[in-house]
């Protein structure tokens, strides 16, 4: 069949059923794509010009904002102004205690994307007592732990139960330490997810130091069930 533009400049002169139709159509087109959030939107949604692509795009940080509002729902108790999840929340999450748990604060997260935490250095850390007594220098291995753990919370959900859960470390590449971390500092960890298949994450990560790099690595991990036997042991 052949497609000629219409005297009414659409294809092959196609009547229109309503003056707005077009205007109709990109509605529904927007409608429907929303619809992708998986949850009803209370708000009031201008468009101007928008497709399928800038739709879905909307669709796509919509659902991240309600996911990141699920977990701190879930486990954030107190009000929170410029970060998402304090150490009481955190602790809810992670099986680590003293003198293991090595973040501090949750400062944002996509879940399944990218996370932010950090980690507060003080003197009475109890590593400094040998590391070194005249020069206390953060070890490089508590760093990358440091790090995998924040990369713990960016491998969970709002659905995830933590609750009889482990975070199983299972390779650690590309590490490298650019400048030491000691009493005083606090270490911006940044990581975010560069491969997923199933329950096993790779994620790429760095630490900063006032701006400074100090620490980056990529990590491997597996989120497995506490009382499952044998596998790789935990480096996070």
């Amino acid at each position: 069949m052949e497609v000629t533009k219409g005297d009414n400049g659409i294809l092959n002169g196609t009547k229109t059923r309503f003056p707005n139709e077009f205007a109709r159509h990109k509605t529904l087109d927007l409608i429907g794509d929303l619809t992708l959030v998986g949850h009803p939107i209370k708000g009031h949604i201008l468009a101007a010009r928008s497709g399928h692509r800038a739709n879905i795009e909307l669709a796509k940080k919509i659902k991240a904002y309600w996911e990141k509002q699920r977990i701190k729902m879930k486990y954030q108790e107190t009000r929170t102004d410029g970060f998402l999840l304090d150490i009481n929340a955190i602790k809810k999450i992670m099986s680590h205690r003293y003198p293991f748990l090595l973040v501090d604060r949750i400062i944002d997260l996509i879940p399944g994307v990218r996370v932010t935490g950090v980690k507060n250095v003080t003197v009475n850390e109890p590593f400094f007592q040998g590391h070194f007594p005249e020069r206390p220098v953060m070890p490089g291995v508590l760093l990358i732990e440091a790090m995998a753990q924040v990369g713990g919370i960016l491998m969970l959900d709002a659905d995830t139960e933590t609750e009889g859960k482990l975070i199983f470390f299972m390779g650690i590449d590309k590490a490298k330490f650019r400048k030491p971390v000691g009493p005083g500092d606090q270490v911006r960890f940044e990581l975010e997810i560069i491969k997923r298949r199933n329950t096993l994450y790779r994620m790429a990560g760095k630490g900063f130091v006032s701006g400074d790099l100090v620490v980056e690595a990529e990590l491997t991990a597996m989120i497995v069930e506490e009382n499952q036997g044998g596998g790789t042991p935990d480096a996070g």
